[in-house]
């Protein structure tokens, strides 16, 4: 029997595998933005659809218009589920960054970010590359893809129940995600704080001096440059948070079963 046969024969199953792998890669922020054609996240999502179909089982029952609406819903939550941990950390990463882009002077400098659909500012811009990078580099993707496959062992078709625990789950790293991104951004921001500091005392001890017109390309090049000495303190964050995927997406699918 041919992959199209066994396709056609169960095709509902291969229903329920395609929309939970869909709504995986959809989500994430590697495909999921505008910069990919939606025919190349179609072609990425039907391949291996296709593939863990032939490798996992999955539960075929008779199934009415509810039961198929309701069981595709759950399938769909699970693989947004899966994508959300790497979401909350570019989310951090945005979040810190905006927050540096503002004090720097940036706050009318915006460009289009493709992968979350709206406009950020420029160091939001750059160092959300930065993150994709360091991502790809420390094999971010594969660790999502393997929490993908095996949620199918975690929670089998028909099992999601979202509990109330998710709702405290998702507010605990929500909060950790604020976290992050003051932690992502505090040197710089010390560093502009302190620029300041020492701008505004010395507007005070030379009145004749506009600290306005003063103020802008230091706190622009002084941020440029805390900017580039902390990228090895950020790329060890992102690192560190990357490989804590691995154990936060398994508890928080496992939380998800009946």
């Amino acid at each position: 029997m041919t992959i199209v046969d066994a396709i056609i024969e169960n095709q509902g199953a291969f229903l329920f595998v395609l929309a939970r792998v869909a709504a995986f890669f959809f989500a994430i922020p590697l495909i999921g933005g505008a910069g990919v054609p939606n025919m190349v996240k179609a072609l990425i999502v039907l391949s291996i659809a296709v593939v863990l179909f032939q490798l996992i089982e999955v539960e075929t029952r008779t199934l009415n218009m509810a039961q198929l609406a309701i069981g595709l819903a759950g399938e769909v939550m699970i693989g947004v589920t899966i994508s959300l941990g790497v979401r909350m950390i570019f989310g951090a990463v945005e979040i810190g960054s905006s927050i540096v882009g503002i004090q720097m002077g940036f706050a009318a400098a915006n460009l289009f970010d493709p992968v979350s659909n709206q406009q950020v500012s420029l160091i939001a811009r750059f160092q959300g590359l930065v993150a994709l990078l360091i991502f790809m580099s420390v094999n971010g993707h594969y660790i999502l893809i393997e929490n993908m496959v095996r949620s199918f062992q975690w929670i089998p078709s028909f099992a999601f129940y979202p509990s109330g625990s998710i709702v405290g789950f998702m507010m605990k790293l929500a909060g950790e995600m604020f976290f992050l991104g003051m932690k992502i951004s505090m040197p710089i921001i010390v560093s502009l704080l302190m620029a300041n500091v020492a701008i505004g005392i010395l507007g005070r001890v030379v009145p004749q001096l506009n600290v306005l017109l003063f103020s802008f390309p230091i706190t622009i090049t002084l941020g440029l440059f805390v900017l580039g000495v902390s990228l090895p303190l950020f790329a060890s964050i992102l690192q560190r948070e990357i490989a804590h995927l691995r154990e936060v997406v398994p508890l928080f699918l496992l939380g998800m079963q009946r």
